[in-house]
């Protein structure tokens, strides 16, 4: 068998033949380049997207701003109404905005300024300085608020947001405001601080476009309010009544070769519908007279007046001075943004006062008022205490010109009367350092007890409810100055009560008037008749009576008394002595003179006559002291003793309003005698052994 070998043909590698490549290239090339178109339209229609995005973004921004700015706004303004100062207006100089015209819509907004972002919580208004009140004060939110523009407009086919402000703007209020002046470029000048918000480009004139309406739901535009044939003047009254606004942009853009279009509207309402006659800065004027009224400060300080005035519009500040009774003019105080002012005038005394207000433009006429002082206060009585009324006068207190604090009126009580309890209390500067001790008549015709305290609290010890004589009572308080006491050297083994813990300690004074006080609750001492007290002062001061009286005061032992008195040969020892009552404590609380000649002699009726011709016991007289107090005295006798018989009459000028009921000593007891409106000088309760008149004093009031 024979073995054959097959021999196959050499393989051999071979590449694309010249007529196939002529094939395939162009196919080759036409698949990339079609792959290339898709890339770039891809990449074309994604930044087109993307710009078309931004685009709304801008254009819905811009509308937010718009809105927020609204909302803050108080007026929609045809014309700014901000004075501008160069580059802030239209063409970077003063050129003004108007909402219409050549350079198409623009939204001019009248706003608020701030102390901080208007969106902060703490943020606060600016107000103007003196317009009309100072800047410290409480009433400062009465000022004019400081105002600023903000304008959004179409310039070289952008949208822009500027800020106009005041060129003052940085002191024209209390203090600096949180928003800036803006301008295109803040390099054009120093005043603009910051630069304008450029807010969508590619808009033209027409591209923004602004309607005004009457309502927040209104439909139909007011057509006025964009009349650009309309003057500025007419539009901006327009615009006054219009709260809400439409406004809508429209951007045009170029972006990989495709045009975009982009719009937005937004409808916004002001939120303070009725701020909309806020005024902007202006100049100052020189301010109107004040107009001044004139009150009593009332029971609280009876002395006094307060005078009081509005704010002026525009006042910087004012001046006040003031006279009592046509005298020299005072100041009050100069230049100060105050608007009431307080003078004690005193009692029965007319307080005139003229008022200025002042500013940078000038000072203003004399605003006027007056006041009469009442001459009397009016307690409020507690404890069910009353008046009592009918010919009685009414419960009242008073201070004179002297000083001297003086009470008067009948007043009763339902039920029975509490030892201790509060009868009225006295405002400051008409109460004394320490508890004064007084004596009084109460129903049944006996001595009482009336205490008045540091704290003004005038209380009843002891007495009847039905009713309880305030006559007679009267003490230099602790505030006046003009009167000053010194401690007395007690005699006869009386010593302070308390060494002025609680009461007051022995002392005496003298007034301008002659006028002798003494006060002080003392104990201890000796009750033999006419033991001496204490002799007060010897010459060259002399505080000493120049003739013998008769105080009633209260004891320990209820009705008492002591007599002021010069030596002489029937009671010896100056000064004042001891007559009648109790030694467990003594008041001295009294007031008479001591070196004066002015007495007029009062002349007695029905039988009663001077109760000594040896001229130890004080003689029947009547005077009336500067500061408006009658005093009498005398000691008289043996007349008709019936209730209500008349001992002498007091001339005109010399009479109470109402009648008076006082206490006095009646032949070493407590008796009592009146004081008729008509001038009577009436014994209601009492003998004819003897009876002095020597505690009387009351206010003449006609």
């Amino acid at each position: 068998m024979s073995n054959y070998k097959i021999h196959k043909p050499t393989e051999k590698s071979r590449g694309f033949t010249l007529v196939e490549m002529l094939i395939v290239a162009p196919i080759v090339i036409l698949t990339i380049g079609a792959f290339i178109t898709v890339i770039v339209s891809m990449t074309g229609q994604v930044l087109a997207t993307r710009s078309a995005n931004a685009l709304a973004y801008d254009i819905q921004d811009s509308l937010n701003r718009i809105e927020q700015d609204v909302k803050l706004s108080t007026t929609f303004l045809a014309k700014n109404n901000v004075t501008l100062t160069s580059p802030q207006g239209y063409n970077d100089d003063t050129t003004d905005f108007t909402n219409v015209g050549v350079n198409g819509n623009v939204l001019i907004l009248n706003t608020l300024a701030t102390s901080d972002n208007p969106y902060v919580g703490t943020s606060g208004l600016i107000y103007l300085q003196d317009q009309p009140n100072a800047c410290a004060s409480t009433q400062v939110n009465q000022n004019t608020p400081l105002t600023l523009n903000v304008a959004y407009f179409v310039k070289n086919n952008t949208l822009w947001r500027r800020v106009i402000m005041p060129a003052n703007y940085a002191t024209a209020g209390c203090s600096a405001p949180w928003q800036l002046p803006s301008c295109s470029s803040v390099s054009l000048a120093a005043f603009c601080k910051v630069q304008d918000i450029k807010l969508v480009e590619g808009v033209s004139a027409s591209d923004f476009h602004i309607d005004y309406f009457t309502t927040g739901n209104g439909t139909i535009a007011n057509s006025v309010a964009t009349d650009s044939a309309s003057s500025d003047a007419v539009r901006g009254t327009t615009l006054q009544s219009t709260t809400t606004i439409s406004a809508s942009i429209t951007a045009n853009k170029t972006a990989a070769g495709r045009e975009i279009t982009q719009s937005g509207t937004i409808r916004s309402t002001r939120l303070d519908i009725n701020a909309s006659t806020i005024a902007p800065v202006v100049a100052p004027t020189t301010p109107a007279a004040p107009v001044v009224t004139a009150v009593s400060a009332g029971s609280s300080a009876p002395s006094s007046a307060t005078f009081s005035w509005p704010s002026v519009a525009g006042a910087q500040t004012y001046t006040i001075e003031y006279n009592i009774n046509g005298g020299s003019w005072q100041s009050g105080f100069s230049n100060q943004s105050t608007t009431t002012y307080t003078v004690d005038g005193g009692h029965n005394n007319t307080v005139n006062v003229r008022v200025t207000a002042t500013n940078t433009a000038g000072t203003s006429g004399y605003g006027n008022a007056s006041l009469t002082i009442p001459l009397w206060a009016t307690p409020v009585l507690q404890n069910t205490w009353t008046d009592y009324l009918g010919a009685f006068t009414t419960s009242a207190f008073t201070k004179t010109s002297e000083g001297v604090v003086v009470f008067k009126g009948l007043i009763k009580r339902t039920g029975s009367a509490v030892a201790g309890e509060v009868l009225f209390q006295l405002p400051v500067g008409y109460r004394p350092n320490l508890r004064q001790v007084y004596t009084t008549m109460t129903n049944s015709n006996v001595a009482s007890r009336v205490d008045v305290d540091p704290n003004g609290n005038v209380l009843i010890q002891s007495g009847s409810a039905g009713w309880l004589s305030l006559d007679g009572i009267k003490f230099v308080p602790t505030a006046t100055t003009a009167i000053s006491f010194q401690a007395m050297t007690l005699s006869s083994s009386w010593v302070n009560y308390d060494g002025g813990v609680m009461h007051q300690v022995a002392s005496y004074a003298k007034d301008t008037l002659n006028r002798t006080f003494t006060r002080g609750l003392i104990k201890n001492g000796s009750t033999a008749g006419n033991a001496l007290l204490s002799s007060l002062s010897a010459s060259p001061i002399n505080y000493q009576s120049p003739s013998y009286q008769h105080l009633p005061t209260y004891g320990s032992t209820g009705f008492g008394m002591f007599s002021p008195a010069q030596t002489n040969t029937t009671y010896p020892g100056a000064g004042i002595q001891f007559k009648s009552g109790g030694n467990g404590y003594f008041s001295i609380e009294s007031m008479f003179y001591n070196n004066y000649t002015g007495w007029t002699a009062l002349p007695l009726v029905n039988g009663w006559t001077w109760y000594s011709a040896t001229g130890i016991f004080a003689t029947p007289a009547y005077n009336k002291a500067a500061d408006g107090v009658v005093s009498l005295k005398g000691l008289i006798t043996a007349g008709t003793a019936t209730s209500g018989t008349v001992i002498a009459n007091l001339p005109v000028g010399y009479r109470p309003k109402a009648q008076l009921l006082f206490e006095v000593a009646n032949n070493g007891a407590a008796g009592r005698v009146d004081i008729l409106a008509n001038g009577q000088v009436q014994i209601l309760t009492g003998g004819n052994t003897w009876l002095a008149l020597d505690s009387i004093n009351f206010i003449a009031e006609q």
